[in-house]
């Protein structure tokens, strides 16, 4: 039964990237979205993909005999550290030779905004006597309060570097930890070295991870804590799980669901089944309140800001700002037509068809190394069920939300990283075993 339900989700998922990340059906859809520049763009991946596979074999053929026996057991011994430090580096490099260490689009200015009125030791500003001159797309100005749109847990992080003028160094930093977490995350879930030194390697150098842990968005400080969560659910599931290993799980969780509370629920209501069947079925319910409580703790800190600039706990800056037609669901939308579940389709194939170019910027589609290996895995560990049901929620929830969320990449696609370098590195070892 395990094993059919285990083909099930890979094939499933093996189709859907196969469906949405190779097909235009935003282009086939009558009336909405398109994609004119598919033709173009798939044109030059196809010719990129047969190169590469030209070369690739040629170099594979010449190298058989010359590649030193255990190279690869030596190189997959890698220092992790070496890969963040070295990741960090980068990631500064980009903020500053390409984004010159400035917030460019209107998301980063006004999250920076904020970040300075947090560092100043408060949650709002007062309305100025002109308001009109200083106001700005994204800040909110209600009962004589002036506040960015954007959870506070963003602009917190941003925050850590506003007393040194440095806000541009938080998100390489964030990135370099998260390069960290993950690469601890994998230790425990990837049990072939060189598997787990080339998800390491993935993560933390492709250039959508890099340019974004080069910006000032809050998506890299989110993926960031929704790693630390996934790396304290693998310990909080496992035999000897403590207590500590539930609240690591619930603090990474709950802290990114202060910054991004869609992404946060995506991964962390899976999470939380998990935990709370094993506590039944185990009769230790000790690691699942610890996760529970280090979930709450940043989500009450979330719910009392939220009180002291919307004026209730539940109630989001943005909603303030545009009404209950920016939240998720079908409906008209705060500006642009009417979000129907045809255009989430759309929305979500346009999404997978960039990130084919975005994720790896290789000559071939970067979604079909991972495609591949998910059609070609038949068996599952409790975690990838867990990262499959996440990401599929994640993907679920921007198929029901009206934005077009494309800056640096697809963006709402960012916490799919972990998922998407795992399955991408383990493409050659599956194919392998399969002939």
């Amino acid at each position: 039964m395990t094993l059919r339900l285990d083909r099930l989700l890979t094939g499933f998922a093996a189709l859907f990237l196969a469906v949405v990340g190779f097909l235009p059906l935003v282009n086939w859809i009558p009336g909405g979205l398109a994609a004119p520049w598919y033709a173009e763009v798939a044109g030059d991946l196809a010719n990129g993909l047969g190169i590469a596979l030209g070369f690739g074999i040629v170099l594979a053929l010449s190298l058989k005999r010359s590649w030193p026996v255990g190279a690869g057991q030596r190189a997959a011994r890698f220092p992790r550290p070496v890969i963040a430090l070295a990741a960090f580096v980068l990631y500064a490099l980009i903020a500053r030779l390409v984004f010159a260490g400035r917030p460019l689009l209107i998301d980063e200015i006004v999250q920076v905004f904020q970040a300075h009125i947090l560092a100043g030791g408060r949650l709002w500003l007062p309305v100025a006597s002109h308001q009109e001159f200083f106001s700005s797309f994204h800040l909110v100005e209600q009962g004589g309060r002036v506040y960015g749109q954007f959870p506070m847990g963003g602009p917190a992080m941003l925050a850590l570097g506003t007393p040194f003028g440095a806000e541009w160094l938080v998100d390489p930093l964030f990135g370099a930890l998260a390069v960290l977490a993950f690469a601890a995350l994998l230790r425990r879930i990837e049990p072939r070295p060189g598997v787990a030194l080339a998800a390491t390697l993935l993560f933390a150098f492709a250039p959508f991870a890099a340019f974004m842990a080069g910006s000032h968005m809050n998506h890299v400080t989110g993926l960031c804590w929704l790693v630390v969560g996934m790396w304290g659910l693998s310990r909080a599931t496992a035999e000897s799980a403590r207590v500590r290993d539930g609240l690591l799980c619930g603090l990474g969780f709950g802290l990114a669901a202060t910054i991004r509370p869609v992404d946060a629920a995506a991964f962390a209501v899976p999470a939380g089944a998990w935990l709370l069947w094993r506590a039944i079925q185990q009769r230790r319910p000790g690691v699942l309140l610890g996760a529970g409580v280090a979930l709450a703790l940043p989500l009450l800190l979330l719910a009392w800001t939220n009180r002291e600039t919307t004026g209730a706990p539940l109630l989001f800056g943005y909603t303030v700002l545009w009404g209950r037609a920016h939240d998720l669901g079908f409906h008209a939308t705060p500006w642009g037509p009417l979000h129907t579940p045809a255009r989430g389709v759309e929305l979500i194939n346009l999404y997978f068809l960039r990130l084919q170019s975005y994720l790896f910027e290789t000559a071939g589609p970067s979604l079909l190394p991972a495609t591949a290996a998910l059609a070609l895995t038949r068996t599952l560990a409790p975690f990838e069920r867990y990262l499959l049901a996440g990401s599929g929620l994640l993907v679920a929830c921007y198929f029901a939300y009206w934005h077009d969320g494309f800056y640096l990449g697809p963006r709402f696609l960012y916490p799919l990283l972990p998922l998407l370098t795992l399955w991408t590195a383990r493409f050659p070892a599956s194919l392998r075993r399969r002939m």
